[in-house]
Formats: structure tokens, C-alpha cells, sequence
């Protein structure tokens, strides 16, 4: 497949503040990625940047094997880029109907055309019996839609979507985000979104990017930066878990305050070397025949779990997901069992 985006070691300043440093991903048509991290990493500038309202301080962006911007004085212009934005606040327009709205990008085509192209895209988003209503008459989920649609109504190169959940409830946002991936795999839609929710990104991305302090810590899938994390920055920013202390012994083997720990490195430590070894909720089995048992320093319920925090000793706990008709007390000790394929392990400096 043909590269969509590219981004090559790019880098961007507001005047002597780099906000984003040597930043490079890239996306294949009909890819969605996604820019994942907390508020003031660079998620937005980087976006800005790829639509033409940011210059870039060093590096270049391609959209469609076509440099748009470099350092060198190269910057095609927003509106000759073929990008797409949804915006947070859907940014629709309130005396338009949703097909009004849908159609505002079409205004170079025939009236037919934009008829052909406002039904397709009304079908696709589920709304066809709102096509006469006004942006105040629908709810958050249906705004968000309409807006998708009137930036997907002109075919651009690639879709950016800056935070387009953040005003509505949880729920509704990871609900929204699989619908509007679906919707942009059916139409063949590049796409980047930027949002700071874990769970939105892994239920529309096909890549997530982890920024940090400006920086791009892992390009992957949310598969690999969730059981492989490239290093202690994402292993503690993606999902939940915890770091406890440990020695390698041998090729799968380190030793911890739990005993020895079986498994398969997922990168290369030495033999002898102490390091921090990620275990996550999902590496911990609730076995009450165990003679591992630890004491409930905290508890978090989550209607069909529990989240429990277990004592290991004084400078360890450990994370434990466990089915919430198993109501252990705090101060109660629950035993458990190990369960873990991957070896997430960093050198100790």
C-alpha cells in the first residue's frame, strides 16, 4: 500500500518552546491512527501542522507522496491539502438542516451530484430521517455524526479529528468511536485522531502513537503498545499495572519478592542485571488455593470486577482484577496466582 501520511523527524516551535522533537509515523490508505497522550504533549500541534495552519521547525510532511511542508520555505496552503477536520465542538452550523450542513463542501459540484453525495453520506451515518432537521433538534451523538459526514462529504486525502468525544458522556464516546470507524473503513478514509482517552484510541485506531513532553515514545498497534511497551514512559501511561523490582536469572527467568517469574522476554536484558518488570491486572489470577497470599490495601469496583491493590511487602503492590461476587475487605488477604506469557522487563540505571 501507498503511504497517506508521512511524517519525517518533524519538530515544532512557538517561538523558542519546541513543543514537538523529531517526531516520525507514517500511514497507509484507509489507515486510522491515532495521537495518544496527556493534555499539552503536542497532539494538537502536530494536527495543526498536517492541515497548514502550523509550520514546521525541522523535517517535512507528505500527503500522498506530496511534500506539503518543510523548513525549506514549503507550505502548500490549507485549503489546497485535501484534509478534513472534526473539531471538538462538531463546529456545525445552526441555521443549516444536517443536509445543508453535509453539503456546505460540496458547493463546486452539480445540484445533483451534491444530492447523490448528501444521501450516501446521511445512509452511511444513520440519520436519512434527520435530513431536514436542525443541529439544536439532534443529540451530541448525532451532531458528531453530521459533522463527520460534512467533513468526509468532499473525499479528503485524510481525515483529523482533534478530541471530536470530549464533550460527551464516557460511554457514548467509546460507543461513537467504533461507529465512526466503521463508517471511515467503509468509505476507504484515512484518519488521524487526537485524544488524550486510552480507550477511544484502541477502539478506533489501527496505530497509536504514544507522545510524551513532545515526544514520539511508541508507533504501534494498541496490541503492541499494551503488551509491548518500548519503555517505562508507555508502560506506565497504557493501561494499568505496576513495576516491581526483579533479577534476571536466565533467558526467561527473573527473580522477585513473588519468586521466580517465567516467561518470554519481550526485549533483550542481560543475565545478572536487576531491572522493573511490568505486571498488569491481566497477569494476575484471584486463586484462593494459592499459598500466595497478600493483604487488600485498596479496592475499586467496577460493577462486574473488582480492582484490588495487594500488599506484596513495603515497596511492592500489585494490581488484581477480580469477579465482584468475590468481595474481599480491606485488610483481607486474597490469594494468588501468576499467569504471565510476556516479560516486560527495563534495565534498573
Amino acid at each position: 500500500m501507498n503511504n497517506a501520511l508521512q511524517i519525517h523527524n518533524v519538530s515544532i516551535a512557538y517561538g523558542d518552546n519546541t513543543v514537538i522533537n523529531n517526531v516520525s509515523f507514517s500511514l497507509d490508505r484507509g489507515e486510522i491512527g491515532s495521537l495518544l497522550g496527556p493534555s499539552g504533549c503536542g497532539k494538537s500541534s502536530i494536527l495543526r501542522a498536517i492541515a497548514g495552519f502550523e509550520p514546521v521547525t525541522e523535517g517535512a510532511i507528505q500527503l500522498q507522496g506530496r511534500i506539503v511542508s518543510t523548513l525549506l520555505d514549503k507550505m502548500v496552503p490549507p485549503e489546497e491539502r485535501r484534509v478534513g477536520m472534526v473539531f471538538q465542538d462538531f463546529a456545525l452550523y445552526p441555521h443549516l438542516t444536517v443536509a445543508k450542513n453535509i453539503a456546505f463542501g460540496l458547493r463546486k459540484l452539480s445540484s445533483s451530484d451534491q444530492q447523490q453525495r448528501v444521501t450516501e453520506l446521511l445512509q452511511l451515518i444513520g440519520l436519512k430521517d434527520h435530513a431536514d432537521a436542525y443541529p439544536h433538534q439532534l443529540s451530541g451523538g448525532q451532531q458528531q455524526r453530521v459533522a463527520l459526514a460534512r467533513a468526509m462529504a468532499p473525499r479528503p486525502d485524510i481525515l483529523l479529528l482533534d478530541e471530536p468525544f470530549s464533550g460527551l458522556d464516557v460511554e457514548l464516546r467509546q460507543q461513537l468511536a467504533k461507529e465512526i470507524r466503521m463508517i471511515l473503513k467503509r468509505e476507504d478514509i484515512t484518519a488521524i485522531l487526537v485524544t488524550h482517552d486510552q480507550q477511544e484510541a484502541f477502539a478506533m485506531a489501527d496505530k497509536i502513537g504514544v507522545l510524551h513532553q513532545g515526544l514520539m515514545h511508541q508507533w504501534g498497534s494498541g496490541y503492541e503498545i499494551y503488551h509491548r511497551p518500548s519503555n517505562i514512559t508507555v508502560a506506565e501511561f497504557i493501561g494499568e499495572g505496576r513495576l516491581i523490582k526483579g533479577k534476571v536469572i536466565d533467558g526467561h527467568h527473573i527473580e522477585t519478592a513473588l519468586g521466580s517469574i517465567a516467561g518470554n522476554f519481550t526485549a533483550e536484558v542481560a543475565v545478572g542485571h536487576e531491572v522493573s518488570l511490568l505486571l498488569r491486572p491481566d497477569d494476575i489470577i484471584h486463586n484462593d488455593e494459592s499459598d500466595n497470599q497478600f493483604e487488600v490495601m485498596d479496592k475499586i469496583f467496577r460493577g462486574a470486577d473488582y480492582l484490588y491493590t495487594l500488599k506484596i511487602n513495603e515497596d511492592t503492590s500489585l494490581l488484581c482484577m477480580v469477579q465482584s461476587h468475590h468481595n474481599h475487605a480491606i485488610g483481607e488477604s486474597i490469594g494468588i496466582s501468576l499467569q504471565v506469557n510476556d516479560l516486560v522487563a527495563f534495565p534498573i540505571k
